[in-house]
């Protein structure tokens, strides 16, 4: 019987994700899907654990499963290789299947290269998981499922994309197979309220070049908003709850759904806070006003560039008045506002990292205008697989030599700008990120940045803590 088959999902260890781990919401859905399927399901969590690969293969075998899942994100793909090479040195025999995103962009040369790994669950996964399990199980021809990348005949086939998920079909996240009490996030960019993530929608119809979003399902379906809410209702009633993470890619992408979903807060009275990832060209005052009221507290603009002509390179289908717009109101307002830039993207020059650097300026003094706290954060492109991004420096051979997804690798470029060492960097051949730092500190030294900043900061000063927090910076940068 179907009921008797136990099955462990894995979250391989990731020390660099142990500060601002969650529970992972993608194994959640599954756990719960599977479970409603007769399964029983035991989730192992080797981030909220602690815990190395090798106790992490303990904790597997100890449960003695008839099959184990594992899903990887691109940074944590050699933990997650090595505990499935760790476990099938120990048992053989257990059927061991893998998915998430990372697996998903790569799956031919996954399983190219790593042989004990029998299959991958390619796209959303919880009725591929399931139809996959039961097949398995009752030992039926798995090329005929949808969803995979698999072995046969010693060649490695694709089956048929499954369909877009309805997510109102889903039942909830399965949050009692995780220890909660293990998680300790704080909301992002408020850092005092304990959090959990929670998601309305999925799928970005959008077309960034650089964005890992590119390699996966781009449809977008909504979770219909008293469902949504009725998740949030549940961790705030059952497990206290108040901070909650939205994990949609654009939570305003629909101005109807993210209108519907504040209307549904504030008609059940939740006193909670929560914060959105948001795009410029989808907001407006009174979408705003909206989810200030609902106790929106967080929002984050992901604007990359002061470049119009950098804009339109990297496919963003945003413009800098937009961005001003967005976040003058979003100030205006009392948001604590997140701003993210890139450096170095395809076409730039240091004309366009200048006014990037004015346009963070100008984003900043919105803050100082209105009181709001305004954080600008920026890094360099990092090459994903399965990006427009990455498919085209391959093809100009940006990458490193023999390069595999699968082979271990230390780039110490990366190291240096303390970004992950695992994940190739963008660089374009005529515009070094040596260059670009380079100039970014000169940039930095000018009289009127240092007094710009100056003000800036003297502006922010509203109390005694706020005082007491410019004359550490100032004396800092002082001695």
């Amino acid at each position: 019987m179907l009921k008797n088959k136990k099955i462990v999902l894995i979250i391989p260890p990731y020390k660099e994700s142990k500060k601002g781990h969650l529970p992972l919401l993608s194994i959640g859905y599954i756990a719960a899907y599977l479970e409603r399927g007769g399964y029983h399901v035991k989730i192992i969590d080797a981030i909220a654990l602690n815990i190395s690969e090798y106790e992490t293969v303990d904790l597997v075998l100890k449960e003695n499963p008839d099959a184990a899942g594992i899903t990887t994100v691109t940074s944590s793909r050699f933990s997650a290789i090595k505990i499935i090479k760790l476990i099938k040195e120990k048992n053989k025999n257990l059927f061991i299947f893998a998915g998430g995103r990372h697996f998903h962009s790569v799956s031919k040369e996954s399983l190219t290269d790593i042989p004990c790994l029998d299959l991958i669950v390619r796209g959303e996964g919880e009725e591929t998981c399931l139809e996959l399990l039961n097949g398995y199980f009752e030992k039926k021809d798995l090329s005929e499922i949808r969803g995979l990348a698999l072995r046969k005949d010693g060649k490695i086939i694709f089956t048929p994309e499954r369909d877009a998920i309805n997510l109102d079909a889903l039942p909830m996240p399965a949050w009692h197979l995780f220890d909660l009490s293990l998680y300790n996030q704080t909301l992002e960019g408020e850092k005092k309220t304990k959090a959990i993530g929670v998601i309305s929608s999925r799928g970005c119809p959008n077309n960034c070049v650089f964005c890992a979003n590119n390699s996966f399902l781009r449809t977008l379906r909504l979770l219909s908003p008293a469902k949504f809410v009725d998740q949030i209702e549940f961790l705030n009633k059952n497990y206290g709850y108040t901070g909650f993470d939205i994990w949609d890619d654009t939570l305003t992408m629909s101005r109807k759904h993210i209108l519907e979903i504040c209307d549904e807060i504030i008609k059940r009275n939740l006193k909670i806070i929560w914060y959105a990832r948001a795009r410029v060209n989808t907001v407006d005052y009174n979408v705003l006003k909206k989810m200030k009221e609902a106790g929106c507290g967080i929002i984050g603009y992901g604007i990359e560039s002061g470049s119009e002509k950098v804009l339109k390179e990297i496919k963003k289908n945003i413009t800098i008045k937009q961005a001003k717009d967005a976040v003058r109101l979003s100030a205006k307002l009392g948001f604590i506002i997140k701003c993210w830039f890139i450096y170095g993207l395809p076409g730039e020059n240091f004309d366009d990292i200048k006014k990037t650097r004015k346009l963070m300026r100008q984003l900043k003094n919105y803050g100082a205008l209105y009181g709001a706290k305004v954080l600008n954060f920026s890094n360099f492109p990092l090459l994903y697989p399965g990006t427009p991004l990455t498919e085209s420096s391959m093809q100009e051979n940006i990458f490193p030599k023999d390069f595999r997804w699968s082979s271990e690798i230390f780039l110490e470029k990366n190291k240096k700008l303390g970004t992950d060492t695992t994940i190739p960097l963008y660089e374009s051949r005529t515009f070094k990120i040596d260059e670009i730092i380079k100039y970014n500190k000169k940039y930095d030294r000018k009289i009127s940045e240092l007094l710009q900043e100056f003000f800036y900061q003297v502006r922010q000063i509203k109390n005694f803590e706020t005082f007491r927090n410019f004359i550490k910076r100032f004396f800092k940068f002082v001695f």
